[in-house]
């Protein structure tokens, strides 16, 4: 069964508002080409995405796209699959404050220090080369590892001797 062209009806979510079809390439764990996926996302307000991936659809909701997404990628993971989006690279990750403003729609490229800068803003169902993208579990580790370097950098900088000296320079006795 071919993968329908036109939004599917209603659903008990509300979710009768889909605003684009995206279709994007999967995976496998080896990175050799598999079946093409098509995301069909609701309204905003909705935070509701439909999942097409050959004849089955699959209706994910959560509290914003970001929750979307992650449970699709779940879900194509179990069947050993990655989907070549940007926000499954390694290095994507949203702040609190973007993901609110843009209904997790869209997230931040780490690299050169956090937060990122308006130009490191990516959108989460962008396609992203095959190649580029990672597991679930390994970008959590990504993250973690960078959160913890920033934290170990700081706390680093907080603690060189010369760091209290040039606080009390500009001091009043």
């Amino acid at each position: 069964m071919d993968a329908p062209t036109e939004p599917s009806p209603p659903g008990e979510d509300g979710a009768d508002e889909w605003t684009e079809d995206i279709t994007l390439p999967t995976v496998d764990r080896d990175g050799a080409a598999a079946r093409d996926v098509t995301i069909r996302v609701g309204a905003p307000a909705l935070a509701v995405i439909l999942l097409i991936d050959g004849g089955t659809e699959t209706r994910i909701g959560g509290n914003d796209y970001l929750a979307c997404l992650t449970r699709a990628r779940d879900q194509l993971e179990l069947q050993g699959r990655l989907l070549c989006c940007q926000g499954a690279g390694p290095e994507v990750q949203p702040s609190g404050l973007l993901r609110q403003f843009s209904h997790g729609r869209e997230a931040y490229v780490r690299g050169s220090g956090w937060p990122g800068r308006p130009d490191d803003v990516v959108d989460i169902f962008a396609p992203a080369p095959e190649g580029s993208v990672v597991g679930l579990a390994e970008q959590r580790d990504t993250a973690m590892a960078f959160l913890t370097a920033l934290r170990d950098a700081r706390r680093d900088r907080d603690a060189r001797p010369d760091r209290g000296a040039r606080r009390d320079r500009g001091a009043r006795p």
